[in-house]
């Protein structure tokens, strides 16, 4: 079975791929070791929990140079990645004459820094839904965990993509000063 790693080897050496780039390379690469090739299903498995790991991470054909318009998703290495190259992977590229497709990091920096400030401004919301009313101890659980995965998110993602994100550090220090208000009013 390829292994998240190896995975991330792929897409870092090919740059931006699909799930049926995925397949192709991953199908060449277990019959040139004499294996049974992954199914479709599988790969797309291993895929999305890579993604949850931020291993890798999806862009759009626009994000990625040189391809025309089409309804793809690509994946690319993402901010947690440790890629790992298949030793063979490079006969496998000459046997499906692929080439390494260029990442417009900063395209792909603005999107997710916009997605970014869309999770911020919906748990600024809730805060104020929260603090305008009654609100259980869960509430505040559920307030904190949302504020951790933005936390999270935050660190990954400003080391990996070129630009300046103090504009959103300073919204993340704000939803911290406002959570430990509520904690605060509730004697927490």
């Amino acid at each position: 079975m390829v292994s998240k790693e190896e995975l991330c080897g792929i897409i870092d050496a090919l740059g931006a791929l699909s799930i049926g780039d995925i397949y192709s390379v991953t199908k060449e690469l277990y019959l040139l070791r004499g294996s049974v090739p992954l199914t479709l299903p599988s790969i797309k498995n291993i895929c999305e929990e890579a993604e949850k790991e931020h291993l890798i991470a999806v862009v759009s054909w626009e994000e990625v140079a040189g391809l025309d318009e089409n309804d793809l998703s690509y994946y690319i290495s993402g901010p947690n990645a440790f890629p790992e190259v298949p030793f063979d992977l490079s006969e496998v590229i000459d046997i499906l004459e692929m080439e390494k497709r260029e990442v417009d990091f900063s395209r792909v920096a603005s999107r997710f820094s916009k997605n970014l400030h869309k999770r911020i401004k919906n748990l600024d919301d809730k805060i104020d839904s929260v603090n305008k009313g009654k609100f259980h101890l869960h509430d505040l659980e559920n307030l904190e965990h949302r504020y951790s995965d933005i936390l999270n998110q935050f660190y990954d993602y400003s080391f990996w993509l070129p630009g300046d994100m103090s504009g959103i550090e300073a919204e993340i220090q704000e939803l911290s000063n406002r959570i430990e208000a509520l904690k605060s009013a509730q004697g927490i």
